[in-house]
């Protein structure tokens, strides 16, 4: 949790990831240097900012050093935090013509799976990500570079837990379907028709039982060969792609 200063920001560190950040368009408040620059590298970084109304700061070094304890490479860009978007306000932004679609993520903790599912899931036209408050993987530096900055394009809407959202997705006429390796039907064989929640679980664990509980479906992406599962960013990305596949077809 940030506090102070910090709250409310994401610091993106090193050479490469702050010029990413720039090119990128990512909400850059502030680009932080550490001493009076002479890295032709960090020269240039520092005109890109200029270029597009960005102040750049330089921070003595022993204060750098005290504000930034890990290896920065002597840049820090100070990125606005992602916004959270309420489920209804989500929805209410949605056209009547279109169907919905929800991807809640049910026990991912890593930041760079939640990055990959949220810089697909913009690529991909879905409404929202949903994101438990506690037990998941934290909207942060790696997130957003994993992301490539779709994190802070991407709607994502942060919720007590994943078993609300299920109730509150039945309550406004969706249809929930839990990506589960115990599915009864492949992802292929299901009809996606209507308004979608898709709840992807851990690589590991799955998603819980009381969500699995609840989902009105379980569908499953056929496997062959000695692998029982895959990394939960490509699993997401194939099941959102079959949906909007299906809307596309339709």
């Amino acid at each position: 949790m940030r506090t102070g200063k910090d709250a409310g920001f994401i610091h993106i560190f090193g050479k490469q990831p702050v010029q990413e950040a720039l090119t990128g368009g990512w909400p850059v408040k502030e680009i932080l240097l550490r001493g009076q620059v002479q890295d032709d590298f960090l020269k240039s970084v520092a005109s890109a900012a200029k270029k597009v109304g960005i102040p750049t700061v330089s921070l003595e070094p022993p204060a750098f050093d005290r504000r930034f304890v890990r290896a920065s490479q002597g840049v820090v860009a100070i990125v606005k935090d992602v916004e959270s978007f309420g489920l209804d306000e989500v929805m209410e932004s949605i056209p009547k013509e279109r169907h919905p679609f929800f991807v809640a993520l049910d026990g991912i903790e890593d930041p760079h799976n939640l990055g990959a599912i949220a810089r697909t899931a913009y690529a991909m036209g879905v409404d929202a990500v949903v994101t438990p408050r506690r037990r998941s993987a934290s909207i942060g530096e790696g997130a957003a570079k994993a992301s490539a900055g779709a994190i802070f394009r991407q709607p994502i809407c942060q919720v007590a837990n994943i078993h609300y959202f299920t109730k509150w997705a039945k309550d406004n006429g969706l249809w929930v379907y839990g990506l589960d390796a115990q599915g009864k039907d492949t992802l292929w064989d299901t009809d996606f028709a209507g308004g979608v929640a898709l709840v992807v679980g851990s690589e590991g664990r799955g998603i819980s039982r009381l969500v699995r509980e609840r989902c009105d479906f379980l569908v499953r992406i056929p496997m062959s060969g000695s692998i029982g599962s895959l990394n939960a960013s490509v699993a997401a990305g194939m099941a959102i792609m079959e949906v909007q596949r299906q809307r596309q077809k339709a």
